[in-house]
C-alpha cells in the first residue's frame, strides 16, 4: 500500500453539505465533528475526483488526444455491480494540525472553565458562516422561500491521504497515479450552489517526498502533437 497526501484549498465559500439540516434554523449544512470540526468525508472527495476523470476522459475523446491507454478510471474509482472493490482507497479530509486540535479542544472543554467561549458552537462558527438565498419570481422574493445555508469560509485548507493498493494482478500502478493527479488538476468546484459562486476549490496530490506531482510527460507530449 502507498500513501499519497492530498490537499485541498478553498478558493471560495463552500457548502460542502451533509444532506441534512440543523435545528429548525439550518436548511443546508456542512460535516462536522462532534467538536465542531469541519472536515469534507471520503466519499464526497472519490465523488469529485471520479466525475472529473470522467470529464477528462471525455475531453480526450472530443480532442482526439491519445492518452486515455495510461488512465485506468474503473481500477481507480471501482464499477457498480463488481465484487471487488476499488485499488484506491480515500480518507476524510480534515483541518490541518487535526489531531493536536482536537486534543486541545478535547482538554480545554473538559476543564469546564471556558464554555462560554470554547464549546462545539463557538468552534464551528470559526470556520463557518451562514448564507441567505431566496428565490427570485417576477422582480419579487416569493413567499416562504427563505433558505439557510451554512458555508466554509474561504482559505481553509483540508488535508487527507490516498492510499493505492500495491501487488495486485493486473493493476498497473502507474495508471491509477496517472487518473489521480489528471483528476485533481481538473478538480476545481465542490459542494452545492457552485453556479452562485460556492465551491471553488484548488486541489493537489503530493507525492511521497512531500512535492506536488506536475502533470505526466506523456500527456504533454501528447497535447503538443
Amino acid at each position: 500500500m502507498k500513501t499519497y497526501p492530498l490537499e485541498i484549498s478553498l478558493e471560495s465559500p463552500t457548502i460542502a453539505a451533509s444532506g441534512e439540516g440543523w435545528n429548525a434554523v439550518i436548511d443546508t449544512d456542512i460535516v462536522f465533528d462532534d467538536l465542531g470540526l469541519p472536515y469534507i468525508p471520503s466519499k464526497r472527495i472519490k465523488g469529485c475526483l471520479k466525475d472529473a476523470a470522467q470529464d477528462i476522459d471525455e475531453m480526450f475523446d472530443l480532442a482526439g488526444i491519445d492518452f486515455k491507454k495510461e488512465l485506468d478510471i474503473n481500477n481507480t474509482f471501482g464499477q457498480p455491480g463488481l465484487l471487488s472493490g476499488a485499488s484506491v482507497y480515500f480518507s476524510n479530509l480534515t483541518i490541518e494540525d487535526y489531531e493536536n486540535t482536537r486534543q486541545w479542544l478535547n482538554h480545554l472543554m473538559a476543564m469546564q472553565k471556558y464554555d462560554s467561549i470554547i464549546s462545539p458552537e463557538a468552534v464551528l462558527k470559526t470556520f463557518t458562516d451562514l448564507r441567505w438565498q431566496t428565490a427570485i419570481a417576477d422582480g419579487v422574493a416569493e413567499k416562504h422561500s427563505l433558505r439557510t445555508a451554512r458555508v466554509i469560509r474561504k482559505g481553509v485548507r483540508f488535508l487527507g491521504n490516498i492510499q493505492i493498493e500495491t501487488g495486485k494482478k493486473d493493476i498497473d500502478e502507474s495508471k491509477i497515479l496517472n487518473t489521480l493527479i489528471l483528476a485533481c488538476s481538473v478538480c476545481r468546484h465542490m459542494g452545492t450552489s457552485r453556479t452562485r459562486g460556492f465551491g471553488e476549490i484548488t486541489c493537489r496530490l503530493k507525492s511521497t517526498d512531500g512535492t506536488y506531482f506536475p502533470l505526466p510527460e506523456k500527456l504533454e507530449a501528447s497535447c503538443m502533437n
